[in-house]
């Protein structure tokens, strides 16, 4: 049975490392495309906040015996296509307003999984487990992220020097 103080454990880990690696960048750099393809920090604090506020939802929606309505994707493309809707829903946003979002989607996610039944967390949820779906969109997504980040501001010290 996984226990709920490993996922949280986990999860202000991988918050920790992200927040750092966000907080390295200048104000200049945040709009800086290039971190992954064309995609700036800005635009991926945007990115990381929806799946984020999806985490929050999916522990909310199965908590109330709902799981079977959370939406999710069939395929890669499928995420490429919710990955490119909500970059276009957030282009117009300031910077300040998506650091925002960024930082309450995942207190959001973090009071979920507070709230969320530990006997639950095992269970399935779309082929998986709910905690396996919580962690990609979570904590695996923001180790993910925090590492471009950081192998990006590398390669930007290294072409500047």
């Amino acid at each position: 049975m996984t226990a709920k103080a490993d996922v949280l454990k986990s999860l202000d880990h991988s918050w920790n490392e992200l927040r750092s690696a966000v907080e390295s960048v200048s104000e200049d750099e945040m709009l800086a495309p290039g971190v992954t393809e064309q995609w700036s920090v800005k635009d991926l604090l945007g990115h990381i906040a929806f799946w984020a506020n999806r985490a929050a939802n999916t522990l909310t929606e199965v908590s109330a015996g709902r799981g079977d309505q959370v939406p999710g994707t069939e395929s890669q493309a499928e995420t490429d296509d919710w990955n490119a809707r909500e970059a276009v829903a957030r282009k117009d946003k300031t910077l300040a307003e998506l650091r925002s979002e960024w930082e309450r989607a995942h207190e959001a996610a973090r009071a979920a999984l507070e709230k969320f039944p530990e006997d639950k967390l095992d269970e399935p949820f779309k082929e998986r487990t709910v905690v396996f779906s919580f962690g990609a969109d979570t904590f695996a997504h923001y180790q993910e992220h925090a590492f471009q980040i950081k192998q990006w501001l590398r390669q930007t010290e290294t072409t500047e020097a």
